[in-house]
């Protein structure tokens, strides 16, 4: 009796397994790969758009720079209601007092024609501004991009979790299934049925677990991308992670050296440099004497002075040349300024310099690392498949207890999350030597 009694509820438990496994939540899928990530935010990003208006900003003052080589011409005109007294020198006993009108209008035009190269400095200076900026467009980008490799990766780790969590939810549901009815038939305590229950809930909150860090970061991915309201449709949720063999590695100086050739940041110093250069040059000028050509016309009208009306008319043209001598030390202090900046982006640069350096062998050790771990730990995996298999069939047949096989599940679980994260890691650290050579700004 007991014996059919088992097969009546075996058949019931493997209908409601299939039911129970419609039941679980969805593993999320989607079709964004990471060039179209990258291709996303490097389009929407407000830091690329931000990066790139302050480039015509700064061509904007290139132009301002080079107005300095063209004449200024300058319309001037004035209406007075003059109340004069008016006593001759050549007239001591005349003396008159006299309300009457002016007009007047002027037109002046001013060439610069020497100022010790101070405009010319300042139009390389600005010119040197406009590359920066370019440098540091590229900047924005070379840590945008990492920034969404970063998120694609975790987004897609947290979803290796929800499998794992899942596959070890559903594993541990089947044997409670089967557990129970052993125990409706007598066989097994309760306690090894209600073990299972504890393991199938403990799998569920590891999957919600991985589904909230899923959430958080693709709302972190979507942020990146530019994304209307920071919200990553499910058509652009990341494709599952795809294992494949290992990057082949260039020598520390390879990469030592292209950092030095590509880094934006190094680049955008050295341009930052070159127009202090030149802003110290423009203020050097200021010890020279400035010489412009200025011409104009001028006309004059004065209504009812005295009984008659005046009327002037004159032009002209001259050289006027302008020497500051004493400046009470204001245009020293500005070359002092400058020089300053000068050896602080200096100092800055030897910083960045042993930053690079540092943060290639870092990146270089933690990839060679990771994958040399994800070897370990897919091998690892393998095994330990093999061996819970193994258990599952001895503990059905009797001949090993509930805690190995406990044991043996736990120890496949550890394995997948392990193998998903070494290649995760294993994938970060190669973006992260791409970003700190300046390689992964050159994938756009």
């Amino acid at each position: 009796m007991k014996f059919v009694i088992f097969i009546c509820l075996s058949v019931v438990c493997a209908w409601t397994t299939v039911f129970a496994k419609a039941d679980l939540p969805d593993i999320p899928q989607g079709s964004l790969t990471l060039d179209q990530a990258f291709k996303t935010a490097l389009a929407r990003n407000p830091d690329i758009l931000e990066a790139k208006a302050r480039i015509e900003s700064a061509r904007a003052v290139v132009k301002q720079a080079r107005s300095a080589y063209l004449p200024t011409v300058s319309l001037t005109g004035n209406v007075k209601a003059i109340d004069a007294t008016i006593q001759p020198d050549w007239m001591p006993t005349y003396r008159l007092n006299e309300s009457y009108n002016e007009t007047g209008v002027g037109l002046g035009l001013t060439w610069l024609i020497f100022d010790g190269f101070a405009r010319e400095a300042n139009a390389l200076a600005a010119n040197y501004g406009v590359e920066q900026r370019k440098q540091m467009l590229a900047e924005t980008r070379r840590l945008l991009l990492k920034a969404v490799a970063t998120a694609f990766y975790q987004a897609q780790l947290a979803v290796e979790g929800m499998v794992v969590a899942r596959e070890n939810q559903q594993f541990n549901q089947v044997l409670e299934r089967d557990s129970r009815i052993r125990w409706e038939v007598g066989t097994v305590p309760e306690a090894e049925m209600l073990n299972f229950s504890v393991k199938a809930l403990q799998a569920e909150s590891d999957f919600l677990t991985a589904q909230r860090d899923f959430k958080i970061v693709k709302t972190v991915l979507a942020q990146l991308m530019g994304l209307p309201g920071a919200l990553l449709p499910p058509n652009l949720y990341p494709v599952r992670i795809s294992k494949g063999q290992r990057h082949p590695p260039d020598s520390f100086d390879a990469d030592y050296q292209f950092a030095l050739e590509h880094r934006p940041d190094l680049k955008a110093l050295d341009q930052g440099a070159l127009a202090l250069d030149q802003r110290l040059r423009a203020q050097k000028g200021a010890n020279s004497p400035t010489i412009a050509l200025v011409s104009g016309a001028d006309y004059l009208f004065q209504d009812d002075i005295t009984v008659i009306d005046q009327e002037e008319h004159d032009t002209y043209v001259g050289i006027v040349a302008s020497w500051d001598l004493y400046t009470g030390g204001r245009t020293s202090g500005k070359i002092e300024a400058v020089n300053a900046q000068i050896r602080a982006l200096d100092h800055q640069r030897q910083g960045l310099l042993l930053s690079i350096s540092s943060a290639i062998h870092q990146s270089r050790d933690r990839a060679d690392t990771a994958f040399e771990t994800y070897e370990r730990q897919n091998k690892t995996l393998e095994l330990t498949r093999r061996i819970r298999d193994h258990v599952e069939t001895a503990y059905r047949a009797g001949t090993l207890p509930l805690t190995r096989l406990n044991q043996a599940q736990t120890d496949l679980v550890r394995a997948s999350g392990a193998v998903a994260f070494t290649w995760i890691d294993y994938q970060i650290a190669l973006v992260n030597l791409m970003a700190e050579t300046g390689r992964l700004d050159n994938l756009e």
